[in-house]
């Protein structure tokens, strides 16, 4: 017995004085943060072509709107115009809410109401407040449009800090003001 253990102590010694695994250790310990920072960039990278996606759709629809090229447009028009303009956002249908709105020049007063999203853990309630007469002149228009985004990586660092819905969605805004000409 007493033979054995200063082998053992000869051979744990030697052990911890090897340097061959210095490399993974430093790739264990690096590895992570490079991970992380990459997840990170992704989802900001997808955020903002979304977001970017979802500003021109709004842009081309109310240029629509403003030109007189939707006759009537009603919410379920508007919606699935801007859906058809913005092919790259997924469930787009199911997930967009419209909301136009006169606001009156004579006082100037903007709708204080915040623009309501649709929450999927919630039933279905897709319709949005659309004004019955989008196209009159003179009238200064504000439409602003929500729209549920699913994160990437849902369990990154940016995701779980956006304001999600029920589901793990993150909300997605545009705004745009028109004034419709003669």
């Amino acid at each position: 017995m007493t033979g054995l253990l200063p082998k053992l102590r000869s051979h744990v010694r030697a052990w911890l004085r090897r340097e061959d695994g210095n490399s993974t250790i430093g790739f264990v310990i690096v590895f992570p943060i490079f991970l992380v920072l990459f997840m990170a960039a992704f989802e900001i990278g997808m955020f903002a072509v979304r977001q970017t996606v979802l500003d021109r759709a709004v842009d081309v629809t109310v240029r629509a709107i403003r030109l007189g090229q939707m006759v009537n447009p009603d919410h379920d028009t508007i919606k699935e115009t801007i859906c058809n303009n913005a092919p790259s956002l997924p469930n787009c249908d199911e997930t967009l809410k419209v909301n136009l709105v006169r606001v009156a020049t004579t006082t100037w007063t903007l709708p204080n109401d915040a623009t309501s999203c649709h929450d999927r853990a919630l039933p279905l309630n897709p319709v949005g407040e659309v004004d019955p007469n989008p196209q009159a002149r003179q009238v200064l228009m504000l439409m602003r449009v929500c729209y549920i985004a699913d994160a990437i990586f849902p369990g990154g660092e940016i995701a779980t800090r956006l304001q999600q819905d029920g589901a793990g969605g993150y909300q997605m805004f545009a705004s745009t003001a028109f004034l419709n000409e003669p």
